[in-house]
């Protein structure tokens, strides 16, 4: 990275400074994520505008510090969500973004993961099943990032997995587990029906326009979302508070 740079990135955090300034952390195509100053950025005259909000897709040009970029200009490419009244699907992206956050580490660049994050953020402006586009989101990611399920064999001793009504998955090692390595009990251990099964490799598999408004078993769903809340607390350490919000969202709509 050069003293003077550009790139392409998408805003996942801001953090006030003072009056004037704030950090803002941004996910960039080029350098992957990266923390800059946005120096009078909070001024009501403002040469940035409104580029610098959460989940604002820019091209901006900066220099690098020796602890911090400093920001000097920003062009606005694309705002997700401007003014969203739909809590669930802000909120959903608002989650996409923690999880970039939390799962990438500074100045490591993968463009596969920026085009997935913000593929995700274009298609949840307008999605229906806004749960199944989150999870999809959450399992191409962690594939990208080397944590990809294995699905077709065993963990253990590598045979082919069986045509079953329900599964035996490993937490802790990442893959199914065949009927003849499942005898002993474990606390890692969870039960996965077909559904669930023949779901997850879909959303993994099929690209993501393919699996945008699509509808699903909302059994099968719901087992996905906990399924997916113990894998990533597990192997990222991260909580995944989706449907503790969604519930939260729906008792708000309803009161009003």
């Amino acid at each position: 990275m050069n003293r003077l740079f550009q790139a392409d990135g998408i805003v996942i955090k801001c953090i006030k400074l003072n009056e004037s300034d704030k950090i803002v952390t941004i996910f960039t195509k080029q350098f992957g994520k990266i923390q800059a100053i946005a120096k009078g950025v909070r001024k009501t005259r403002s040469q940035f505008g409104s580029s610098l909000e959460n989940l604002t897709q820019i091209r901006f040009l900066a220099f690098k510090g020796k602890n911090l970029n400093i920001i000097n200009q920003t062009e606005i490419l694309y705002s997700f969500f401007p003014a969203s009244k739909d809590l669930i699907l802000y909120g959903i992206a608002v989650q996409c973004a923690e999880i970039i956050d939390k799962i990438t580490i500074e100045e490591d660049p993968n463009e596969n993961v920026y085009k997935l994050f913000s593929d995700t953020l274009i298609l949840l402006k307008d999605e229906q099943n806004a749960i199944l586009l989150f999870a999809s989101f959450q399992w191409k990611l962690f594939s990208l990032m080397g944590y990809q399920p294995e699905l077709s064999k065993c963990v253990d001793c590598s045979s082919l997995i069986k045509d079953d009504k329900n599964y035996i998955f490993d937490i802790k090692r990442g893959g199914l587990l065949c009927n003849t390595c499942q005898n002993t009990k474990k606390y890692y251990h969870i039960i996965l029906s077909s559904y669930c099964l023949k779901l997850l490799k879909r959303i993994i598999f099929a690209d993501l326009s393919k699996i945008h408004n699509k509808q699903v078993l909302q059994s099968g769903l719901l087992e996905l979302i906990n399924f997916t809340a113990k894998y990533m607390i597990y192997h990222f350490e991260i909580e995944n508070h989706t449907k503790q919000f969604i519930d939260k969202v729906k008792t708000i709509c309803q009161k009003q």
